[in-house]
């Protein structure tokens, strides 16, 4: 006996269920929870890009002081030095820590370059940053708020850059201490070289006066050249003269003669 099903019957029958789908606060927070994963991987790997390795500050620190110690000149000795550290954009703004001194000759700064981000610092020597700005270079050096007034450190101005150091508190006396030393030596050299210059400055040359000379007679040309401390070629290019031959009567223009001019 053959069995004929409706359309309803054939719907109920051949049609499997429809999946349930998942409530509104369950995919909130499956989406919550995929967005902190990936926030918390990003937060981990930017710390571990800026934070510095363990030990990284004092490794560089006791090469940075071992470095200035090897850089002294005869005769050059240290009057006060402070801890710092840079973070450049070059760098991606992770730290190097180094130190800033004031000698009695020169300003240093001396540090060590971050940590690579993609592969460890090799064994060895560390590959430090020098800086030196001699005394009678154009620079100034001051204690300033930095990194938008979160950190305190010392600004350095050259004509050609700005360069931010950042210390910590522990070494903020010592740091106003190399401000102040740098600027009482720049202070000194500029007055030894305004000093220097003075002594070897010529007086300026005054400018050239001339009044008007009615040749008498007996007078001649390189009489008057001579009397005018000037020269008879200087007469004949004022006057435009062809020869040396001048007239009695005659109007020349000659160089103003100043009392500490004259002869004795």
């Amino acid at each position: 006996m053959n069995t004929v099903r409706t359309t309803k019957e054939w719907l109920t029958v051949g049609t499997p269920p429809a999946p349930k789908q998942r409530s509104l606060w369950v995919r909130v927070l499956v989406g919550l929870t995929s967005a902190t994963a990936l926030v918390g991987t990003a937060a981990l790997v930017a710390a571990a890009a800026i934070v510095p390795p363990i030990g990284a500050r004092k490794l560089a620190r006791d090469a940075a002081l071992n470095e200035v110690a090897s850089m002294m000149r005869p005769g050059e000795r240290v009057v006060t030095q402070a801890f710092a550290s840079q973070r450049r954009w070059t760098d991606m703004w992770r730290e190097s820590f180094g130190v800033v001194v004031a000698t009695d000759q020169r300003l240093l700064y001396v540090g060590a370059p971050p940590t690579p981000l993609l592969r460890p610092r090799d064994d060895g020597p560390l590959a430090l940053l020098v800086e030196s700005y001699p005394y009678d270079a154009a620079f100034t050096l001051e204690p300033r708020a930095v990194l938008r007034g979160r950190k305190r450190g010392l600004v350095l101005r050259t004509p050609g850059a700005t360069v931010d150091f950042i210390v910590d508190e522990a070494s903020w006396d010592e740091a106003q201490g190399v401000a102040r030393a740098s600027a009482a030596a720049r202070g000194a050299a500029t007055r030894e070289f305004e000093q220097v210059d003075r002594s070897v400055r010529e007086d300026p040359r005054r400018a050239e006066e001339y009044v008007p000379h009615v040749v008498r007679r007996g007078e001649t040309l390189t009489g008057l050249a001579r009397r005018y401390r000037t020269s008879p070629d200087v007469l004949r290019q004022l006057n435009r003269l062809e020869d040396d031959g001048i007239e009695v009567g005659q109007r020349l223009r000659v160089p103003k003669v100043f009392a500490a001019d004259t002869l004795p």
